[in-house]
C-alpha cells in the first residue's frame, strides 16, 4: 500500500482491495480468491491484518471461508440486513409489527406483476405445496417451511430476486423472533386462506388475490399486535 495505514483504517483498505478485486475480475458466487498470503503480499501488509478484514467481508456475506479450501465469494444476500432486523424485533415489538406492514406492503404491491407472469409450471409448484400444507397440517406436523415456500414461488413470479431475497430475510426475522408464538395453530383457517388466494390467482384475477392475501395477512397481523400489547 502507498499509505502507511494503521488499525481500523487499514482493516478497510484490505475490505475495499477485496471488493475492488471481485469487481474488477468480474467474479462470481463460488469463485476463489486469492489466498491470505499472496493478498497480504500483494498489499505490502501483514497476514493477520487480511485475516481480520476477510472475517469482516464473512460478516457482511461478501465472501466465505472454506477449512483447507481458502476464500470465495458468496452469492448476493441480505445477511446484514438479517442481523439487524433480528436486533430491532429483540429490542422492540413495535419493530416486529412495523416490519410484517412492510412484508405485506411488498407482497401486494407485486400481486399485478406476479398474475401478469407466473407460469403453468410455477401454478403447479403451488398446488403441490398446498397439498402437502394440507397433509401437514392435517397431521399436525410443521407447516411454517411450506408457508414460507408458497410465498417464495409467488413472489418469483415476479421476476424480482432481490425481492424475493428481502423476503427471505424477512422470514428468517420472524422465525428467529419465536415462530412458537406467531404461528397460528387454526389449522382450517390457515387452508382456506391458502387456498383461496391460490383459486384466485389461477383465475388470473389480480384484484380478488390482493383482496385474499390482505385477508390471509390478517391473522398473523392479530397475533403480532397481541404480542405487542402483552
Amino acid at each position: 500500500m502507498k499509505k502507511k495505514l494503521r488499525g481500523p483504517a487499514l482493516g478497510l483498505a484490505i475490505q475495499n482491495h477485496i471488493k475492488d478485486y471481485i469487481v474488477d475480475n468480474g467474479l462470481k458466487a463460488g469463485d476463489p480468491l486469492p489466498s491470505e498470503g499472496q493478498i497480504a503480499e500483494d498489499l505490502g501488509v501483514g497476514r493477520n491484518s487480511v485475516r481480520e478484514a476477510a472475517k469482516a467481508l464473512q460478516s457482511l456475506g461478501i465472501i466465505e471461508a472454506r477449512q483447507g479450501e481458502g476464500l470465495f465469494v458468496r452469492e448476493w444476500n441480505l445477511d446484514p440486513v438479517l442481523e439487524t432486523l433480528n436486533y430491532g424485533m429483540r429490542i422492540s415489538p413495535k419493530t416486529l409489527h412495523e416490519l410484517y406492514q412492510i412484508r405485506v406492503w411488498l407482497e401486494v404491491s407485486v400481486v399485478d406483476i406476479v398474475i401478469a407472469n407466473i407460469t403453468d409450471q410455477e401454478l403447479l409448484e403451488l398446488d403441490i405445496l398446498m397439498l402437502r400444507l394440507e397433509q401437514a397440517t392435517k397431521a399436525g406436523e410443521p407447516y411454517i417451511h411450506l408457508d414460507k415456500e408458497f410465498h417464495e414461488v409467488f413472489l418469483g413470479a415476479s421476476g424480482n430476486d432481490t425481492l424475493v431475497k428481502l423476503f427471505d430475510a424477512f422470514w428468517l426475522a420472524f422465525d428467529n423472533y419465536g415462530a412458537d408464538v406467531l404461528i397460528s395453530e387454526d389449522y382450517d383457517r390457515i387452508i382456506q386462506e391458502h387456498r383461496t388466494v391460490l383459486e384466485a390467482i389461477k383465475q388470473r384475477d389480480a384484484n380478488l388475490t390482493r383482496q385474499n392475501l390482505l385477508e390471509h395477512f390478517k391473522g398473523f397481523n392479530e397475533r403480532v399486535t397481541k404480542l405487542e400489547n402483552q
